[in-house]
C-alpha cells in the first residue's frame, strides 16, 4: 500500500468519522484508540462505528458486513490485481463476523465492534497497515 493510498483511505474514514460524530459522541480517547488501531472501550464507539461502516458502504442497513461492496470500494483505491486479491483475502478473514449471536439486530453496533476487533487483528496477517 503507497502512502497516497494510505491518506485516501485515512482522508475517507476521518470525514465520514466526524459526520457519525454527530449521532454519537466519542472522547478524544476513543478518537486516539481508533487512530492506533487499538480498541476503544467508550460508550458510543460501537454505535460510532456502526455508523462509519454504514456509510461507507461495509455494513448494510441489517447491520451485516458487505464485504463485496467493501472489495469494490477497495478497486477504487487499489488497481494491482494481487493487492485486490490480499484485500479479498482480508476481508473475507472477518466474515465470520456475520454468524456471531449480537443482541442488537440491525443496529450493528455490536457487530460493527466484532468487525473492528478482527480487522485490526488480521491486518498484520496479510501485510495490510490501515
Amino acid at each position: 500500500m503507497t502512502a497516497d493510498q494510505k491518506a485516501m483511505i485515512h482522508s475517507h474514514f476521518e470525514k465520514v468519522g466526524t459526520e457519525c460524530m454527530k449521532d454519537n459522541m466519542i472522547s478524544t480517547d476513543d478518537i486516539s484508540s481508533l487512530r492506533a488501531k487499538k480498541l476503544p472501550s467508550g460508550e458510543n464507539v460501537p454505535c460510532f462505528l456502526a455508523c462509519v461502516l454504514k456509510k461507507t458502504g461495509t455494513m448494510d442497513d441489517k447491520g451485516m458486513l458487505q464485504k463485496e461492496t467493501a472489495l469494490e470500494l477497495a478497486k477504487k483505491v487499489f488497481n494491482d490485481d494481487e493487492e485486490l486479491q490480499l484485500i479479498a483475502d482480508y476481508l473475507h478473514s472477518c466474515s465470520h463476523i456475520n454468524s456471531e449471536a449480537v443482541s442488537d439486530g440491525e443496529k450493528g453496533c455490536e457487530r460493527a465492534m466484532l468487525s473492528y476487533k478482527c480487522m485490526t487483528e488480521n491486518a498484520s496477517k496479510f501485510g495490510l497497515e490501515l
